[in-house]
């Protein structure tokens, strides 16, 4: 688009950095468009570049066409200028090489740089963290849109030489931008061809008339600022430079401009409706019979649909130079196979273009899917079923090249969300690299495109911005039509999303129209101004607001979480309350997980080690610290201990029973359009877990949102006293899929056996040796001949355990009532749980009691006070001759002023680094919380501490394992220390300390000791998750630890060795209670 000559009189709001922050001050500036550079002027959007349009590529005939994917393409009309690029970078646009696109002896000495990535994460300039702020506005001194920095606005200068290949001659030739940030001009052989800005969506250019046999130039200068960064104030990096890939494509001069494929359904859901628009463009001086347009379909296995085509039509009239004219073809296709994310079958559509003489002028090629998404009766329905939509937000990232994602992270990402039982993805907040919109079509996710329109900075201050301002409409306008076009024709496309948290106004409303006309067929949405959309959107409601809602009958569309359960750190707690609300109630249609994929950056510093960098990390001042480490997997795509809490709560097969005693279940099919015979049951039986029953199930032919009574072949076990029993109840897949592999569990459930069972054996204490007792100026010995333990009469901790001259322990056993902060406690309490931090080593003994209750058993009662109100606590140690000690805390918080909450209520202590083996019988394998546990199996479960803590990109609280019955420290001979609960125990270990993981902002920053940090934990509150930034970061009040009662939890210390029959069996006696002699 050229330059426009009107003049505006723009008033704009300059929300300038006071340093007493007294607030905003309008600012009005006077322009003309004229005056303005193309990469400030919002209405110039592009110069001499093609219309948006579908991605696709020609080919040579048909075979090639269906043999070929859209994720490798191998025709000869396409070629990769992927690679290493010549590149300069520059501060600013005064100090670029101007005219670096005629001179190539100047271009030599320049650095190479690899396309596609950003050019910061190669070493140029300075990656920029945040959130809503725009980098702009602390540049300039406020906001001034569409004014951008001239002084600090870097530029990258990129030239590379290309042959066209062979077989080119008298076609045209486009290059293909597929994502370039923010702006940028382009030139072929010195020749200047045009410009783009929408850093989001391809630019294509026909670069036939500046081309020249042999070797071709070709050069960009790319702009970090443009108007453009105006609207792409998304939460993330800020990254500039070609970060997608640059490819040619020839297409002959008569040739398909772009068309248009919908697979839809008739009103029964039973027969397709293919519907074709193709747009033929005639760039010849000739002038030709109006053209003929073929469409072959081809099913997923490559077999032919029908004789011949299923489809012809001529284009609308005879073609004269320059013209373009529509074919439209109709046809009906009886009960194929149809698409849905539970099955995504896909169908080849060929179109052959040719002339009046059946000439072949173009072959191409696209998938599509036979399919209806749609709002009906308040629910989302595809192909006339109900359907919940369990996703997350995606964002385009790499840590190591930022933006660009390369294909086989694209399949590492899908694989992940389907294994994990994601159904969903929204495209936060912007169109994604074509390879993403092919893979979610073939491995079946739905999806809601975003476009590429974020103003959070501006407009959650004053919502002017693009608002009702006809100086943005026409960029916004075409940010919407670039999105709708390029991916239009993605059966996993259900959805159209305005953008993001860009305020309101008319120009939404004129977005909202244009897609409504150009595609009917799926549903709009937008949050910030859900008038305009078919749905009420929301972001991190609590339960209680969602509940009101949800039941609101004045609320007629139905309801959407476009974000929610914020995922920073240490979080996600409280999914299944959310999860529950949706299972039970139709018009909530579904909700995004905020977000994936933690959006760190892999730095090493000058010794080489290495950490995951956030905002500020590269001296970007103003920054967002780390708030960009969001998601449910980490930078590398390893999943987070959050992601397996994710798949229990996104399964849509549910397992119930009111007889399990008699081996009676009832499984539920909550699959909108699958059954259940591709999965096969698997039954196992534990008694303290340790498997005594099992079995399969492989006929489940249970239709989608049907349930079936199975009786599972189990025996009533004999039973033995203080033994548990579960049945563990999980489907696999029969077969092998795209996404997994035969016998991958995609479900499961554990449920306790409601057997009566007798109370564990108490430990005799019959054949226990005497115990001596010293006690000196500031030490408590208890010993025998094999064992002794020292308490400290000061601080009234367990300083040693010795058992058979083995220590284990290295660092007093001692109260402790503080978690290393999480993200979600820093802004959820505000601090105001402080108090607790260092309660347990300011605490005071206020009296110390010996006495030997016999001649085998000792007791050592310890009370004081802590620095919190008045709050009080006690430790009882009760010794046995054998060397064993019960220990008996109890806390009482006590006091008008004290927080409200303890962070936690446990003892800590430090073991050596020989014992390196944690085992433990309780929730697990993955680490839990109280609230993040529900789903995570109770069982035996066993590894070396170094891989059992979890190491979060910002240091914090981790590793917990809760519901603990029992846990042993061992070496790799087996010697060790048991800890057994008298009800329930959180258990973790660390190689470092607790001050350690608080001090720490980075993981480097974390030492490895010579000891490991063992915590014995009667209760740690809930991780929290709403959001992260309010006091809806903290737990629900349900997994809060009050300080309105006290507390008191007891636990036995056991020397062990670690064969798991013998941990089975000791974890499972009682401590006497009394002696028995």
């Amino acid at each position: 688009m050229d330059y426009y000559s009107r003049t505006f009189t723009v008033s704009l709001l300059g929300f300038l950095l006071i340093v007493l922050g007294l607030g905003c001050q309008q600012v009005k500036a006077q322009f003309t468009l004229s005056e303005l550079s193309d990469w400030e002027n919002p209405q110039t959007i592009g110069i001499n570049k093609e219309s948006p349009r579908s991605i696709f590529v020609s080919y040579p005939d048909m075979e090639s066409a269906v043999n070929d994917t859209d994720l490798e393409v191998t025709s000869p009309f396409y070629k990769s200028l992927d690679g290493e690029w010549k590149f300069k970078w520059s501060p600013n646009p005064k100090s670029r090489p101007a005219t670096f696109y005629k001179n190539n002896s100047e271009v030599n000495n320049w650095d190479d740089i690899q396309v596609p990535a950003p050019w910061q994460t190669q070493g140029y300039g300075q990656p920029i963290y945040l959130n809503e702020q725009y980098p702009m506005e602390s540049i300039m001194g406020g906001l001034f849109p569409p004014r951008v920095p001239r002084d600090n606005n870097p530029v990258g200068s990129y030239k590379r030489t290309f042959t066209v290949p062979g077989g080119w001659e008298d076609r045209q030739t486009f290059v293909h931008f597929g994502g370039v940030k923010s702006a940028f001009y382009l030139w072929v052989n010195g020749k200047k061809v045009g410009y783009s800005e929408g850093a989001m969506t391809p630019a294509e250019f026909n670069i036939t008339p500046y081309l020249q046999e042999g070797e071709n130039t070709l050069s960009v200068e790319v702009y970090r600022w443009s108007d453009g960064s105006w609207l792409e104030d998304q939460d993330m990096w800020r990254l500039s430079g070609i970060y997608r890939s640059v490819y040619l494509h020839s297409q002959p001069k008569v040739h398909f401009q772009d068309f248009e494929i919908q697979g839809g359904l008739d009103e029964q859901y039973q027969d397709g409706k293919l519907e074709i628009t193709a747009e033929v463009r005639h760039n010849t001086d000739k002038f030709i019979d109006a053209p003929i347009v073929e469409a072959h379909l081809f099913d997923q296995q490559g077999n032919r649909v029908g004789d011949g085509p299923v489809a012809t039509a001529e284009t609308e009239y005879n073609l004269e130079s320059g013209m373009h004219s529509l074919a439209e073809l109709r046809t009906e296709i009886k009960n194929p196979q149809k698409w849905t994310a539970e099955t995504p079958n896909l169908y080849t559509v060929v179109l052959v273009l040719k002339n009046s003489d059946e000439r072949v002028l173009e072959i191409t090629r696209e998938t599509t899917g036979f399919r209806e998404a749609e709002i009906r009766d308040n629910m989302f329905m595809v192909n006339g079923k109900e359907v919940k939509l369990k996703g997350a937000n995606l964002h385009d990232h790499d840590p190591q090249t930022g933006r660009t994602v390369d294909y086989e992270t694209m399949v590492k990402d899908v694989k992940l969300m389907k294994r994990n039982n994601l159904n969903a993805v929204r495209m936060s907040h912007y169109p994604h690299d074509a390879k993403y919109y092919e893979l979610f079509d073939q491995y079946g996710l739905y999806v809601m495109d975003e476009a590429n329109i974020e103003t959070h900075g501006i407009s959650f201050r004053k919502n002017l911005l693009p608002g009702s301002d006809p100086l943005w409409t026409d960029a916004v306008m075409d940010r919407t039509r670039s999105m709708v076009e390029a991916r239009k024709n993605h059966p996993s496309v259900v959805m159209w999303s305005l953008g993001n948290e860009a305020g309101y106004g008319t120009n939404f409303e004129q977005m909202a129209a244009y897609i409504r006309k150009a595609d009917p067929t799926r549903p709009i949405h937008y949050q910030h101004m859900n008038s305009v959309a078919d749905m009420m959107s929301y972001m991190y409601p609590s339960l209680d607001y969602l509940q009101d809602v949800i039941n609101d009958p004045e609320i007629t569309k139905p309801i959407l979480l476009c974000e929610f359960v914020h995922s920073m750190g240490n979080s996600t707690g409280n999914l299944d309350e959310y999860m529950s609300l949706m299972e039970n109630n139709h018009n909530f249609i579904g909700a995004f997980i905020w977000d994936w994929v933690d959006q760190g950056l892999w730095k090493e510093t000058e010794n080489g080690e290495g950490y995951w960098a956030y905002g500020g990390d590269y001296g970007d001042e103003p920054n967002d610290g780390n708030f960009n480490f969001n998601g449910v997997v980490f930078p590398d795509r390893q999943p987070k201990p959050a992601l397996e809490k994710v798949k229990h709560s996104y399964q849509s097969i549910k397992v119930e029973s009111e007889d399990l005693k008699e081996g009676n279940i009832r499984v539920t099919n909550n699959f909108s359009h699958s059954s259940l015979e591709d999965y096969q049951l698997r039954w196992s039986m534990t008694e303290d877990g340790k498997s005594i029953q099992s079995g399969s199930v492989d006929a489940l032919n249970i239709k989608a949102g049907d349930s079936q009574e199975i009786n599972l072949p189990t025996d009533t076990p004999k039973l033995q006293a203080g033994r548990e029993y579960w049945l563990n109840i999980s489907f696999h897949l029969k077969e092998d899929t795209r996404w997994a592999n035969k016998g991958f569990k995609v479900a499961w459930q554990q449920m306790k056996i409601p057997y009566a069972v007798d109370s564990a054996p108490q430990i005799s204490t019959d054949k226990i040796t005497s115990l001596q007792v010293e006690e000196g100026d500031d030490k408590i010995k208890i010993s025998d001949s094999n064992f002794s333990v020292v308490i400290s009469q000061s601080t009234g901790a367990l300083e040693r355990y010795q058992f058979e001259n083995e220590s284990y322990i290295s660092g007093s056993l001692k109260p402790n009532f503080w978690r290393a902060t999480t993200d979600n406690d820093r802004a959820g309490w505000g601090g105001s749980l402080d108090p607790w931090k260092e309660a347990a080593q300011n605490r005071t003994v206020k009296s110390i009691d010996v006495s030997k209750v016999s001649g085998n058993r000792v007791q050592v009662l310890v009370k004081g006070t802590l620095p919190v109100g008045q709050s009080t606590y006690q430790t009882k140690y009760t010794v046995l001759g054998d060397g064993m000690v019960q220990v008996d805390q109890k806390v009482t918080p006590i006091g008008n002023e004290i927080p409200p909450a303890l962070p936690r209520v446990g003892m800590q202590m430090q073991i050596p680094k020989q014992y390196q083996t944690m085992t433990w019988y309780g929730r697990g394998p993955e680490e839990n919380y109280w609230d993040r546990k529900k789903g995570i199996s109770v069982g035996n479960y066993a590894g070396q501490i170094d891989s059992l803590w979890t190491n979060y990109p910002y240091p914090q609280e981790n590793g917990n394992r809760s519901d603990v019955r029992w846990v042993a420290f061992t070496d790799d001979q087996g010697n060790g220390l048991m800890a057994v609960a008298e009800s329930m125990l959180n258990i973790s270990a660390w190689p470092y300390t607790l001050w350690d993981l608080e001090e720490a902002s980075h993981i480097n920053e974390l030492p490895r000791r010579d000891f490991y940090t063992a915590n014995i934990d009667y209760k740690q509150q809930g991780v929290g998750g709403i959001n992260s930034w309010t006091s809806h970061a903290r737990a629900l009040p349900e997994y809060r630890i009050s300080t309105s009662e006290s507390y008191r939890y007891r636990y036995y210390l056991h020397p062990i060795t670690s064969e798991m029959d013998k941990l089975r069996n000791v974890g499972n006696r009682a401590f006497p209670q009394k002696s028995q002699k």
